[in-house]
């Protein structure tokens, strides 16, 4: 880990400050790991959980105070992970009010936390909506049962529907169901189960994910040592194109590659992250966007904590982009929504409009009025190509 001194950073933010902000809370504990993630985490322990939240108190007053974002408006936070539900009610509650102490939190904010069912109880629930969290996102991955037990670690589908009825009594009404598509043993006629499944649950928002080999993850050791297979992408599509026929056809929007939702649901945090706006990430491995700095945390708990207790921000790396690095980020980012990202009056832009245009001749990119540029049905299903591309 590099020791990352305050001044630095506040050199690379510069003396532009952001004029609203998110925060993500990293939450790193899991009971057990999903054979399909390579994120960081932790065995759940006591102590442990102690260090971190000892850390993230710290790492609130040091952005707060010391690098000078106390005054700038929240509009969303999100706690993702790991499991955050992993922990208990009191636990992720103290840790939105402390984060109401230290930063300017809009009344209106949105609140999201990510919910694992067989980690959350009604009482907890209710807990969370009395506190002032307004969004949930359920983890499902599927509905069939061989499939969760493949996956690892995920609760079966009546797990996610007593979850989801739970949040309604509580007052929930903004929720959000977290799908998977392409993975090892999956049949188009089980998905075709898993959407029906989904959609009888009658959510606000839907995230479907196409599987990804994830270098440390489970799945990805399992290839490396001859025993797996990896994602079928033609396979992929079919089923992409399954859940885009049927989720439209029931009156969802598909505002993001892999998003969808009802009018006046789309997921505010992630928005920001597609339109290149401020957020803060928090915790261990958390990953930081603020005026042209973009940098992350160490991914190490002792580390984290350790580095935090002498003041020191736990940065693992920090990037000052040039102006025409932003310009690309915007525009790789901005594409992953269906409405596009218009260009705009920037200079130094002359090599990225290059590469727009010979996307546009390949067929990838669509170019309207007003500069707006925007993924083609083509583009949509190489959106990985197009964003190397534009790097």
């Amino acid at each position: 880990m590099k020791a990352v001194p305050l001044a630095d950073c506040k050199n690379a933010l510069g003396q532009i400050q952001p004029e609203t902000l998110g925060i993500y809370v990293h939450v790193p504990f899991c009971r057990a790991r999903c054979r399909f993630c390579a994120f960081y985490m932790e065995r759940l322990r006591e102590d442990r959980v102690q260090t971190f939240l000892d850390g993230l108190d710290r790492e609130f007053r040091l952005y707060a105070c010391d690098v000078g974002l106390r005054k700038i408006p929240v509009h969303t936070i999100y706690f993702g992970g790991g499991t955050p539900t992993t922990l208990p009610s009191h636990q992720l509650i103290g840790i939105l009010h402390a984060i109401r102490r230290w930063f300017l939190v809009e009344d209106d904010a949105e609140v999201s936390v990510e919910v694992h069912p067989g980690t959350v109880t009604s009482e907890a629930l209710r807990a969370f909506r009395q506190a002032g969290f307004t969004r949930l996102s359920v983890g499902g991955q599927s509905f069939d049962q061989t499939e969760l037990r493949e996956l690892g670690g995920r609760s079966y589908g009546a797990g996610v529907r007593q979850a989801i009825s739970w949040a309604r009594s509580a007052g929930f009404k903004n929720f959000s169901l977290d799908l998977m598509f392409g993975f090892p043993g999956q049949s188009l006629e089980s998905w075709q189960r898993t959407l029906d499944e989904a959609l009888a649950l009658s959510p606000s928002h839907l995230s479907c994910y196409a599987y990804t080999l994830e270098e440390g993850s489970p799945f990805y050791r399992e290839v490396m040592r001859g025993k797996g297979s990896e994602p079928d992408q033609e396979f992929q599509v079919a089923l992409e194109e399954r859940a885009v026929e049927q989720l439209t056809a029931a009156g969802f929007e598909r505002y993001e590659i892999s998003n969808y939702c009802r009018p006046g649901y789309a997921c505010r945090h992630n928005m920001r992250y597609w339109q290149v706006q401020a957020y803060l990430g928090l915790g261990p491995s958390a990953q930081s966007c603020l005026g042209r700095a973009r940098f992350g945390n160490v991914a190490n708990l002792e580390g984290y904590a350790d580095s935090l207790q002498r003041g020191t921000l736990p940065l693992d790396e920090i990037t000052c982009l040039s102006h025409d690095q932003v310009d690309r980020e915007r525009v790789i980012w901005g594409l992953r929504m269906l409405s596009g990202v218009r260009l705009q009056s920037t200079e130094n832009k002359t090599a990225l409009l290059h590469t727009i245009r010979q996307l546009r001749e390949e067929g990838l990119l669509r170019v309207e009025g007003q500069g707006r540029v925007s993924l083609t049905d083509l583009g949509i299903r190489y959106a990985d190509t197009v964003a190397v591309a534009l790097l």
